[in-house]
């Protein structure tokens, strides 16, 4: 039997409230089978001056998910190193669950440059892309991919480490949990 299964990929650097809300509300519109975190190693089009190890990053998204109730942890680009292109993720995915239908998160600003990403025509073939809207408060997405509305936060990584750097308060913009660990951790500090 088919499942539906659902992969959110990013850096999560750290991970944030505002994927939180993301998630809980593309895993309540889809009701998938299975959730997946995807923690990129390296994603193409980001920058990476604040780089930090995925056993961290990995860390605080354990602690989101334990607070949400649901989801796991795929850590199929934490494996294999290097520049983390979702086609090649995604084929290897698809190849060790041909059955399985593949809903992949974005926001807005992953999905204006779409055109940008790697093999994006025969990605599009593998995976239904699931955008959430992001620094806007409408969206419109080309057919066959599905538009989820999310209440608009304006919370971003570099935001919270830009935070910590200054010695400004990031309660609430993470959970306590990731809280504490960036405190106790001396993560993102100068």
């Amino acid at each position: 039997m088919s499942k539906k299964i659902v992969l959110y990929g990013g850096q999560f650097n750290p991970i944030h409230t505002a994927h939180m809300v993301v998630a809980s509300e593309v895993f309540h519109e889809l009701q998938p089978d299975e959730f997946y975190f995807l923690p990129s190693y390296m994603a193409p089009l980001k920058e990476h001056e604040d780089f930090l190890d995925a056993s961290y990053r990995m860390k605080m998204i354990e602690f989101v998910i334990e607070e949400l109730g649901f989801g796991k942890i795929c850590t199929s680009e934490l494996d294999r190193k290097g520049q983390s292109y979702t086609f090649d993720t995604l084929s290897e995915i698809k190849r060790n669950n041909p059955k399985d239908e593949f809903y992949f998160v974005i926001g807005t600003d992953q999905y204006e440059q779409l055109d940008k990403w790697f093999k994006i025509d025969e990605l599009k073939k593998l995976i239904t892309f699931v955008i959430v809207n992001r620094e806007s408060d409408y969206q419109s997405v080309e057919t066959g991919m599905i538009s989820v509305k999310i209440p608009r936060i304006d919370i971003s990584s570099t935001m919270i480490r830009d935070r910590v750097k200054n010695h400004k308060s990031i309660q609430a913009l993470v959970p306590n949990k990731v809280e504490d660990y960036i405190e106790e951790e001396g993560l993102y500090g100068n």
